[in-house]
């Protein structure tokens, strides 16, 4: 399965072009983005093209990673290998995602990201269903001491990847699109993790060791 879109909770069959215009296309009413960060995340974007090329599966490793026990038992040191690297969505996810209320206030939301040291809490409904995502910088926006609820707030049209979407598709979405976070879920419309371009800049470090992730 490629990308998906996520309508306050539910799956919507409209083309991704439709709700989340390309970056640098003027449109007339654009939607709300999707968690635009600045600062060292930029990168992504700055190193975009090779970064996608890198996850493509076309990379390949020219020597074996150095032995550990366990590892690498059954390569020949004296012949190394050469092989694609192709990353799924599960194999990069945070999991458990932590999750807020809708009703809670922005100061509550905001005392929750500092708490887990993180930039984006998916919103439930209803049986504490997914019905969207706010970021640090939403909550920056309307202020880290207010006590207006997120309610009317919260992002409710999202991009969401399935398990098994490659990373070079879900890196494609993040420099294509104004989006920073992607949630993942299953078939049965269950959410299982998600992904932040801070997972994507881990992978873009990794560099030359990206094998380990495999």
């Amino acid at each position: 399965m490629s990308l998906i879109i996520i309508d306050h909770g539910n799956r919507i069959e409209t083309p991704i072009s439709s709700l989340f215009p390309a970056r640098g296309v003027d449109a007339t009413t654009q939607p709300k983005a999707l968690h635009d960060s600045s600062g060292t995340e930029k990168r992504l974007h700055a190193d975009g093209e090779s970064f996608t090329d890198f996850l493509k599966g076309e990379t390949t490793a020219n020597s074996p990673k150095q032995q550990t026990p366990n590892t690498y038992s059954a390569i020949n040191p004296d012949k190394p290998k050469s092989h694609s690297v192709k990353l799924k969505a599960a194999q990069i996810m945070t999991w458990p995602v932590h999750t807020i209320a809708r009703e809670v206030t922005f100061k509550a939301a905001w005392i929750r990201m500092q708490e887990l040291h993180i930039s984006h809490l998916m919103v439930t409904g209803a049986n504490d269903d997914p019905v969207g995502i706010i970021s640090h910088i939403d909550i920056i926006e309307h202020g880290k001491e207010s006590t207006v609820s997120i309610a009317n707030f919260y992002t409710r049209q999202l991009i969401a990847a399935s398990p098994d979407t490659d990373i070079s598709v879900i890196s494609s979405s993040f420099i294509d699109y104004k989006i920073n976070a992607m949630p993942v879920f299953d078939e049965e419309s269950q959410l299982l993790g998600i992904i932040c371009r801070s997972d994507l800049l881990r992978l873009l470090i990794s560099g030359p060791h990206i094998e380990s992730w495999a």
